[in-house]
């Protein structure tokens, strides 16, 4: 079986697609449950009282939007 240079870059695209999808997703609903955006929220973080709910939720919804915007760079 030959796999062909234009299929691998097919599938490299709907990879990237999927995972544009995913962290989009985990954005939204991190957005809905808080009621803001990232910046938003990252304030309210890093000028309130520590929160380890809060914190947690702050150190994973910034690490999506850095793969968000390196997703993004990539195109």
């Amino acid at each position: 079986m030959f796999i062909f240079p234009e299929d691998l870059k097919e599938l490299e695209r709907l990879v990237k697609f999927y995972n544009l999808h995913i962290v989009k997703e985990k954005i939204a609903l991190f957005e809905k449950k808080y009621g803001k955006t990232f910046s938003e929220f990252e304030k309210e973080v890093l000028s309130s009282k520590e929160d380890f709910e809060k914190w947690d939720d702050y150190l994973e919804w910034k690490a999506y939007v850095k793969t968000l915007e390196d997703l993004e760079a990539h195109d």
